[in-house]
C-alpha cells in the first residue's frame, strides 16, 4: 500500500510538472491531489467493474480468456479489439500506463511467407469510434510504434529506431497538456506536442487483427478535479 501511495504522489508531481518518473522530487515536497484507477487481471474473469469488452474496426471474435494473472486475447483478421476501462477520465494531465506479459506474432495469413508480426497496443480513446486516439504499441519483433489518430487521420510519430527486448515492460503514455510523451518502464522514449487533444478518454488494450497479447494490469493517473 506504502509504495503504491508514493506512485500516486510521484505521478501527481510528474504530469503536473516538469519531473519524469526516474527523477523523483524531495518527498517533502508538496504535489497536487491525484485519482489512480487500477485495473488488473486477477481471477479467472474480467472484472467487469473495470472493464469492458470493446472493437472499434473489425470483428470481435477469437481467442479472451483471463488466468494465471493475466488477460490473454488474440483477435480475428484485420480487427481492432480487445478491452476498454468502463470509467471515462477527463483531463489533460494524466498518466496511462499497462505492463504486456506477452506479444506473439499473428496467425499466418494466405500467400504470406512467415508468421506476421503481433503488436500490443497500449490506447487512450477520446471517443467510442476510434477515430480519435493515442497509441503506443510494442511489436513482437521489439519494435516500438507511437500513432497520433485525429478526426480519422493517422499519423506515426516515432523515428522507426526504437525497441526493446526487456521481459513484462511497461508502457506509459503521458500527458501535459499538449505535451505527450510515450514511456517505457518510467523512462521517456519520445516527446511530442499534439495540439488540439479532448479532455474526456478511455484506456484500451489490444492487438491488431490476429496478434497474441497478453497482459498484467493497468493504470491511469489523472489530477483530482
Amino acid at each position: 500500500m506504502a509504495s503504491r501511495h508514493k506512485f500516486v504522489w510521484l505521478a501527481a508531481q510528474v504530469i503536473s510538472s516538469t519531473l519524469l518518473l526516474h527523477h523523483a522530487a524531495p518527498a517533502q515536497q508538496a504535489a497536487p491531489a491525484a485519482v489512480e484507477w487500477v485495473g488488473d487481471f486477477t481471477g479467472t474473469a474480467l472484472d467487469e467493474s473495470k472493464w469492458e469488452r470493446f472493437t472499434f474496426q473489425g470483428g470481435s471474435g477469437g481467442t479472451f480468456r483471463v488466468e494465471n494473472g493475466e488477460l490473454q486475447m488474440r483477435g480475428v483478421p484485420e480487427s481492432r479489439s480487445g478491452v476498454r476501462s468502463k470509467q471515462k477520465f477527463s483531463g489533460d494531465r494524466f498518466i496511462a500506463e499497462a505492463t504486456v506479459a506477452k506479444v506473439g506474432p499473428a496467425q499466418p495469413e494466405p500467400n504470406r511467407p512467415g508468421l506476421p508480426p503481433g503488436y500490443a497496443d497500449l490506447a487512450v480513446l477520446f471517443d467510442d469510434s476510434g477515430r480519435n486516439r493515442l497509441e503506443w504499441i510494442l511489436t513482437s519483433d521489439g519494435v516500438f510504434e507511437a500513432w497520433s489518430v485525429q478526426n480519422g487521420q493517422a499519423s506515426r510519430l516515432d523515428n522507426h529506431r526504437l525497441g526493446t527486448k526487456m521481459p513484462k515492460p511497461t508502457l506509459g503514455i503521458v500527458r501535459r497538456g499538449d505535451q505527450v510523451m510515450f514511456m517505457l518502464n518510467g523512462e521517456v522514449g519520445m516527446q511530442q506536442t499534439i495540439k488540439n487533444l479532448p479532455h474526456d478518454f478511455w484506456l484500451m488494450l489490444y492487438g491488431f487483427g490476429t496478434s497474441e497479447n497478453n497482459w498484467t494490469s493497468a493504470r491511469v493517473v489523472t489530477l483530482k478535479q
